[in-house]
């Protein structure tokens, strides 16, 4: 270092003169105010960093947060929740009418084939009635003679009624005229018996008790007595006539009536066989009882014992189908059926349970009692089932008579109610159900949270939602038990084709 001529070290302070040595500087006291306000400047300072801090940390943990598959969430939305039994079948007629007659006859002709479709009234068949003929005009003679005859006992069952009724009105009835005639004889006798004891007694009265006289009044008392019961007698007498008389006009009113119901027997009778006869002459033609398509029909000259022409009403269509036993406990008719035919491919159509059996076809099969105690203790079927009848409603178009349908039973349904996967929900740590809901945030993830649960309907897939902290639109994550254990994180939601 070279010397500078102009530089001169200066001289410790302790050897400076007094002159020139510095004071020291005297610190002012801060006030109260002032370090108030200091205090309050270091805390706002201290939050501002906090929030600068805490900020930085939570876009970093969104910037980090999980990812939630498409698969594992779904929208919350209405829908409809049912349970289902899937069975099979064949469309039917709902109405079939097997067309007999209880003529044996030979079958004359058959107007019609299958396929054909028949109106009420139109003519099917018809049945030889040449031997009804010749029977209707036999039975008309002989009956027609029974008539007649029955008509004359009845002529002769009123004249006879007529004319003694006619004898008791008139008078003229001859047991009350004899019974009259006696009454009429027994009064005179004892008018005459009362004068003749009245004239004596005042004899002896006159005589002084002549005991002539005393005999002939007790003889005239006597005859009096005699008389006075004659004259009762003929009064019964009279009593007696008249109540026989009646009860022979009441016998011969019995046998009128017997002999105009005998002739109504026979008018009946006549009309009765008659008509039938001519209803068998008659029912030689065979008529359709309804409108439908003819499904069957006998040969003709082949005697008519059985269906003549088989009919099906296909303005109603119906499903017959089998019920397993596992399951028959669960349908009632008016449950909805939703179906699809073999002829139609894939379209939709609906049908309502008409009919449930109570027994098991085995049963309702069996011609025996002991085959029906095995049927109904189970025995001889390992899978016993239970005829249950569709009637389809709504469009039928393209169905067939004859084909095939795989149907399903709708046996309980909640229509346009939130539903759920079974597995979204879970049981919580206060034993109530829950789901884990992703709610969105300001900054476009997503928190997630429990959110309590209330169930209804459920089927072997989804659950109906009847209460609880969910609605429509919520974003539940399934299966529940896989996220509960990230409650409180936060997730973004994978894009693709959720549930």
């Amino acid at each position: 270092m070279q010397n500078n001529p102009s530089f001169e070290p200066a001289a410790p302070a302790h050897h400076r003169p007094a002159s020139q040595r510095s004071r020291p500087v005297r610190r002012k006291k801060m006030s109260t105010l002032t370090k108030t306000l200091m205090w309050v400047g270091s805390g706002l300072l201290a939050l501002i960093l906090i929030g600068v801090l805490l900020t930085s940390l939570l876009r970093g943990g969104e910037e980090s947060a999980s990812e939630v598959p498409a698969t594992d969430y779904l929208i919350l939305t209405s829908s409809d929740v049912s349970n289902r039994v899937r069975v099979e079948g064949y469309v039917s007629p709902g109405t079939v009418e097997s067309v007999t007659t209880h003529l044996t006859s030979p079958i004359s002709s058959v107007t019609v084939e299958p396929g054909d479709r028949v109106e009420l009234g139109q003519t099917l068949a018809t049945i030889d009635a040449s031997a009804l003929q010749g029977e209707l005009d036999s039975q008309r003679t002989t009956l027609d003679g029974q008539v007649t005859s029955a008509q004359s006992a009845l002529t002769a069952a009123q004249g006879a009624y007529d004319n003694y009724s006619a004898g008791i009105n008139n008078g003229t009835n001859p047991d009350i005229l004899a019974a009259q005639g006696a009454q009429r004889t027994a009064n005179e006798q004892l008018t005459v018996a009362n004068d003749d004891l009245s004239a004596l007694r005042e004899a002896l009265a006159t005589s002084g008790n002549d005991p002539a006289l005393a005999t002939e009044v007790r003889a005239a008392e006597s005859a009096q007595r005699i008389a006075a019961g004659a004259k009762a007698d003929a009064d019964t007498g009279i009593t007696t006539a008249r109540s026989a008389a009646d009860t022979q006009l009441a016998t011969l009113a019995t046998e009128l009536e017997t002999a105009r119901s005998a002739l109504t027997t026979a008018q009946t009778t006549r009309d009765q066989a008659l008509e039938k006869l001519q209803d068998d002459i008659n029912s030689a033609t065979i008529s359709s009882p309804i409108n439908g398509v003819v499904m069957n029909v006998a040969k003709p000259g082949a005697p008519a014992t059985g269906p003549v022409v088989t009919i099906g009403d296909d303005s109603k269509l119906t499903i017959t189908t089998k019920v397993r036993e596992a399951d028959i406990a669960s349908i009632k008719e008016g449950n909805k059926v939703t179906f699809t035919s073999g002829s139609t491919g894939s379209k939709e159509y609906t049908g309502t349970v008409t009919s449930v059996a109570s027994i098991a076809d085995s049963v309702q099969q069996s011609g025996s009692e002991e085959a029906a105690s095995a049927g109904m203790s189970g025995a001889g079927s390992s899978d016993p089932t239970f005829t249950v009848e569709i009637e389809v409603t709504g469009d039928r178009e393209g169905l067939q008579l004859g084909s095939s349908v795989k149907a399903q039973i709708i046996t309980a349904e909640e229509a346009s109610t939130l539903s759920l996967p079974l597995d979204a929900v879970y049981t919580t740590d206060a034993g109530t159900k829950g789901v884990v809901v992703a709610v969105p945030t300001d900054s476009g993830a997503y928190t997630l949270e429990e959110r309590s649960v209330e169930t209804g309907l459920a089927n072997d897939v989804d659950v109906a939602v009847t209460g609880g902290d969910v609605a429509e639109g919520d974003m539940v994550l399934t299966p529940g038990e896989k996220y509960r254990s990230q409650l409180g994180q936060n997730v973004t939601l994978g894009s693709g084709r959720s549930w």
